[in-house]
């Protein structure tokens, strides 16, 4: 079986890993499972993930991790100037092949090609305003998701949809999405799935039960993360309350094949 797992909210709420989730990890480890860690959470690089999971005691390599930084650096291709408004895991993704600029001033900012936007928790005016001016001015506008919001140990805080949002309110430009469930996502995940023996698991109906649906695999939907309502309008294989509970419950059936998408919970 072939396994695509969310990680806020599946694996980890912040800091705070979610109980069981390791024990989790290690049993698919155990079958000979494959495994692929598939976020839309662009703060962090890929072996920034693979020492996170690490500290919670979960082996990992960094060819299993996919990030909507990837996909947004697959989407936007080489040969820019970009005003890239995020932390690490965006930036050093975006550098590669491209030249990544920061205006000194609102004039600077008119030469960008392309502005690529991702969670940032030192978001302010001034790259608000300044990436204002260089989307009015021509440059391509990406975002790596549309998750309005993030979620905490206990509580919840603004996503990058937040941020997202005060940009096109600014410029009236809507930009390419790239992290689940869009289609730039779905062509980085693509090679990792194998028909009929793949199943995504994540908290989000609204992106990762998208995203398993544009994937065209079965959606494990845990109640671990964000709590998102069920208006019947995805398939859902299964609705479980933990990725423990996930992989227990792919232990008592006939794998993925049991798992016959059905709309609502």
């Amino acid at each position: 079986m072939r396994w695509l797992i969310d990680l806020d909210g599946v694996m980890w709420r912040s800091t705070t890993l979610i109980e069981g989730s390791d024990a989790a990890i290690a049993r698919l480890r155990e079958r000979g499972d494959s495994v692929r860690f598939i976020t839309n959470n662009s703060t962090l690089t890929p072996a920034a993930y693979v020492a996170k999971l690490a500290g919670f005691g979960v082996a990992a390599d960094v060819g299993e991790i996919l990030t909507s930084a990837m996909a947004a650096a697959l989407e936007l291709g080489t040969g820019k100037r970009v005003l890239a408004i995020g932390e690490e895991g965006l930036t050093s993704q975006i550098a590669q092949g491209n030249e990544l600029v920061a205006p000194r001033t609102l004039e600077e900012a008119e030469g960008m090609d392309a502005v690529v936007l991702g969670w940032h928790r030192g978001f302010s005016w001034d790259l608000l305003a300044r990436a204002c001016v260089a989307i009015r001015s021509g440059a391509r506008f990406l975002a790596t998701n549309r998750d309005p919001t993030y979620p905490l140990e206990r509580l919840i805080v603004p996503g990058t949809g937040a941020l997202v949002a005060s940009l096109v309110a600014s410029t009236s430009v809507e930009p390419v999405f790239c992290g689940k469930p869009d289609e730039p996502m779905v062509r980085l995940a693509r090679p990792h799935v194998e028909a009929g023996a793949t199943g995504m698991v994540g908290d989000r109906l609204s992106t990762d039960g998208a995203f398993a649906a544009a994937l065209g695999v079965p959606f494990i939907w845990v109640r671990s993360g964000i709590t998102e309502h069920d208006e019947g309008s995805l398939p859902i294989a299964a609705a479980v309350a933990d990725l423990a509970e996930a992989v227990e419950h792919a232990d008592v059936t006939d794998g993925w094949k049991s798992h016959a998408p059905r709309q609502g919970s």
